[in-house]
């Protein structure tokens, strides 16, 4: 730490309490953050990515139906271009949407929404995930 005497400025030897502190929370997260990485990199399997679907709301939007879903990877894998297909079968009426994630982060958790004509409600709607590449 300096001190100002006047116009001169003198270093002293101890350093001040605060600098002690943060230098040892500095420490402390910077070893975190090695055994965080080091927890990953043990833990990681090279595996197929796995998804779940799950589906949020159904709601109108003007002449059409909303249909919001989550999608979660539960793999330690990440997947891109993840296609998911919504497929609505009513009475002698099919009707399918698609949608494309860039990318599916592994044990991450993302939101889609698919359109439909008719209502999802009334019949019986299967979401898929019909395929996914690399990264």
């Amino acid at each position: 730490m300096t001190k100002s005497v006047g116009n001169k400025h003198i270093e002293t030897a101890d350093p001040h309490w605060i600098e002690w502190l943060v230098g040892g929370f500095c420490t402390l997260l910077v070893i975190a953050l090695f055994l965080w990485i080091g927890w990953d990199i043990y833990r990681y399997r090279d595996e197929d990515a796995r998804f779940e679907i799950s589906r949020v709301v159904v709601r109108p939007d003007g002449q059409a139906y909303r249909v919001t879903f989550d999608i979660h990877n539960t793999s330690l894998s990440t997947a891109a271009q993840v296609h998911v297909r919504g497929d609505l079968a009513l009475a002698g009426n099919e009707e399918s949407s698609d949608v494309t994630f860039d990318y599916v982060a592994s044990e991450s958790r993302e939101t889609g929404t698919l359109f439909f004509k008719n209502d999802p409600a009334t019949g019986p709607l299967n979401l898929d995930v019909v395929g996914y590449t690399e990264p």
